[in-house]
């Protein structure tokens, strides 16, 4: 079996390295969450959903990950009362995700665990650096989506 050549651009380094990051990213997720019987999907909805009701098809989109992922772990959540389904004004059809009192404390716990990860490792990290990646992180995603937006939905 041949292996594939691997591109050798800067755009194609970046987002390789990306990729690599976002891994590194949920590993440690299930690390802060395991212990609370939890899971970086689960974190993920319980955030979305914690920062402000929305569908599940406004979580999909914004996570990147797949509309029927993401209902299948708010139904979870749902039927563990963490999260509830309430009426959407905008559509009546599509219902939206909201924290419950029982989903807010399990989600304080997971960023309370997150924020004890976070400060051991800010110990051997600039900040400085982290907040020069994080704005050149910004800019790029800002030029990626008015690229896709200008290209449509023809893929």
């Amino acid at each position: 079996m041949s292996s594939a050549e691997v591109p050798d651009d800067p755009l194609s380094k970046f987002s390789l390295s990306v990729f690599a990051m976002n891994g590194l990213l949920m590993r440690s997720g299930e690390r802060v969450t395991r212990p609370l019987g939890q899971s970086s999907a689960r974190w993920q909805v319980l955030g979305r959903a914690g920062y402000q009701p929305q569908t599940v098809a406004q979580m999909a989109q914004d996570m990147g990950h797949a509309r029927q992922s993401v209902q299948r772990i708010a139904d979870v959540l749902a039927k563990e009362g963490l999260v509830a389904y309430i009426d959407n004004p905008a559509d009546r059809r599509a219902r939206l995700v909201e924290l419950t009192p029982e989903g807010a404390a399990v989600l304080n716990a997971i960023y309370a665990r997150d924020q004890e990860w976070s400060q051991t490792l800010l110990a051997k990290l600039d900040p400085e650096q982290l907040a020069e990646v994080a704005d050149a992180l910004d800019s790029i995603g800002q030029i990626l989506a008015a690229h896709m937006d200008q290209e449509g939905d023809e893929s």
